[in-house]
């Protein structure tokens, strides 16, 4: 009897650090998921900013991390056509996305808007980065400041493209 008293035991043992190792990762993982909100887009601001809403009818404007595009002025300022092409670029995004975005904010700027990493689902492929897609077209540049983006090095290596492939068409 002692055998099987030492077999149930261990067995009670493996079932108790399964479980607790079950309720950490479920733990963990919510904490992941949680950090991303699903929002609709409502309006696309320039290349670089969109207003969000959720289900509940909060609203908020967002600037893209990690990125910065140029700004739509008035008149005919230097580099107007490649803000009004990044605004562009933006609103085909969202369009691709059905409004239905994924955003993952990271802070606060110094105006006190929503700093965020902002994507899509893909269709049958990874997740759409709306920075990245800016970047590789060569629409906008890397912050080397400010807040941080949980794939600031991805970025970088978007830019990277954009500028290798500028490179070979000059």
């Amino acid at each position: 009897m002692k055998p099987l008293w030492r077999t149930a035991i261990i067995l009670t043992a493996i079932a108790g650090v399964t479980i607790i190792a079950i309720l950490i990762f479920q733990k963990t993982n919510q904490q992941s998921i949680a950090l991303t909100e699903e929002w609709a887009a409502t309006q696309v601001i320039d290349g670089d900013s969109i207003t969000v809403r959720q289900t509940d009818g909060s609203q908020m404007s967002v600037e893209l991390c990690g990125i910065d595009a140029p700004e739509l002025e008035q008149g005919k300022a230097p580099g107007q056509a490649l803000a009004y092409e990044a605004k562009q670029k933006l609103l085909k995004l969202v369009a691709a996305a059905d409004n239905q975005l994924m955003i993952i904010p990271v802070g606060k700027d110094l105006k006190g808007l929503t700093v965020a990493e902002v994507m899509a689902y893909g269709k049958g492929e990874a997740d759409i980065s709306f920075q990245e897609e800016l970047l590789k077209d060569g629409l906008a540049k890397t912050l080397k400041s400010g807040v941080v983006c949980p794939n600031q090095l991805g970025f970088e290596k978007a830019e990277e493209i954009a500028i290798a492939i500028q490179l070979r068409l000059v």
